[in-house]
């Protein structure tokens, strides 16, 4: 046929769990074909162990992020545990999983997504671990946002969940600077 272009692109997933695949502690997808900028996105926790398997948050991610310039997206998540519904009083120890966000952080990420969403607010174990994920990444300051949409009509929401933001603005995605909390940053 004449007068046609061909495109091509890969997007390769990569997973890293533990060994009996009730936890995972990255999810990295990279498009091939495009040179871009690298982002690390904080979630909550994941939902499956099957990296074939295209949720829609991770729909809402490379549809979005890929319109934004970023090529290789990596979620790192609050809590490691695969599952559904998170049972915070059920993690007993998360060590393992704040030990594999040390790793993420050496790779040189363009940017860091705060994108956790908004659910158990005031349950003092993810509080806990917000904390923590926060003194972790202060260092990084500079490049770590937060989800908003162009027209600001969510402009007083904190910590947008990706979910969210695709299903309320999709293709409309703007970072705005985090802000960290005082005691963070008393903390330096």
């Amino acid at each position: 046929m004449e007068n046609t272009v061909k495109q091509t692109g890969i997007l390769e997933k990569t997973g890293v769990f533990n060994e009996d695949l009730t936890k995972r502690y990255e999810l990295t997808m990279i498009y091939s074909g495009i040179k871009g900028k690298k982002i690390l996105v904080v979630g909550l926790n994941p939902a499956s162990d099957n990296i074939q398997l295209v949720d829609m948050t991770t729909n809402y991610l490379t549809n979005n992020l890929l319109l934004m310039g970023y090529s290789e997206i990596t979620v790192w998540n609050l809590y490691a545990d695969i599952c559904t519904k998170l049972k915070p009083s059920q993690v007993t120890d998360n060590n393992d999983n704040f030990d594999y966000l040390q790793e993420l952080l050496t790779r040189g990420y363009d940017a860091i997504l705060v994108s956790y969403g908004n659910t158990y607010l005031g349950n003092k174990s993810v509080e806990q671990q917000k904390m923590r994920l926060l003194e972790c990444i202060y260092p990084y300051a500079k490049k770590v946002y937060e989800l908003i949409d162009k027209k600001k009509a969510y402009e007083r929401l904190r910590n947008i969940h990706v979910l969210f933001a695709g299903q309320r603005f999709s293709g409309e995605w703007k970072f705005r600077k985090y802000i960290f909390p005082a005691e963070i940053i008393g903390k330096r």
